[in-house]
């Protein structure tokens, strides 16, 4: 079983807002948006703008830190992220747990182990659920690593992209080895200076088989039709301008196309 840590960010808020016992309604009311949008953002088909993000934590209780963390962390790297985004000290989580700050301290530094009855206690104080902490799995592609795979792509050491970002190359390493979360600011100045949508960081890519079932039958059955599989091999080649533009021109069809009914 998965982790909600393990989960794309849609999956993410799906899965608090059905533990915090919200339909997709009452959480879209308290956000400000849309049910159509916030079911499209749970289905990652939507990307949301990060003031989003934070309105959808806020609602939530959930820190955005915990949002975007790396999948497949420890228990120490899971406890430690937690206990930061919720604003808590080593003595405050100590007073609301009745566990020592120092042996908090042990556990987060990976010098011990938390028993299952101190990892519920854990839980309770955090607001999270026990299995955060328990479940493992290997992570589809991470933000450190998308990082890394933008700045590689873009031609920039770490250093350059460093200086642009105004960050420390440490800080910007630590980051890509998914060892720090950065802070929504810094994510930003990230995506500005490799030239890319912030949400690349935050949405996870879907399998091909995710996105295929996710179809209805009667596209399914449309991508059988030889003519529609012409226009994919004719548009496997074009430039990113050229490309771009098709998909502008389907978007502007796609909000008019009732006009032609």
């Amino acid at each position: 079983m998965r982790s909600v840590a393990d989960y794309s960010l849609g999956q993410k808020i799906r899965q608090y807002r059905q533990e915090r016992g919200l339909t997709l309604e009452e959480l879209a009311k308290r956000i400000g948006i849309s049910y159509s949008f916030l079911s499209a953002i749970e289905r990652n088909q939507k990307r949301p703008s990060l003031s989003t993000i934070r309105r959808i934590g806020e609602a939530l209780n959930v820190p955005l830190s915990y949002l975007l963390a790396p999948t497949g962390s420890t228990v120490a790297e899971k406890l430690r992220l937690i206990r930061e985004g919720r604003a808590l000290s080593l003595e405050d989580l100590a007073e609301a747990t009745g566990i020592a700050a120092e042996l908090l301290r042990r556990y987060e530094a990976g010098e011990a182990a938390p028993s299952l009855k101190e990892l519920e206690l854990l839980s309770d104080a955090l607001d999270v659920t026990v299995r955060y902490f328990l479940d493992s799995t290997p992570g589809s592609l991470g933000l450190g690593r998308r990082l890394a795979e933008a700045r590689e792509k873009a031609g920039l050491t770490l250093t350059e992209l460093a200086a642009r970002v105004g960050v420390s190359v440490s800080l910007l390493s630590q980051i890509e080895h998914d060892k720090v979360v950065p802070s929504l600011d810094t994510l930003e100045r990230l995506a500005q200076a490799l030239g890319i949508s912030v949400c690349y960081f935050l949405m996870e890519q879907e399998e091909v088989k995710d996105l295929l079932s996710s179809l209805s039958p009667d596209v399914l059955e449309l991508l059988r039709d030889p003519r529609v599989q012409g226009v994919l091999r004719a548009v496997r080649d074009f430039s990113a301008g050229e490309l771009r533009f098709l998909l502008n021109w389907i978007e502007y069809f796609r909000r008019y196309r009732h006009l032609l009914r």
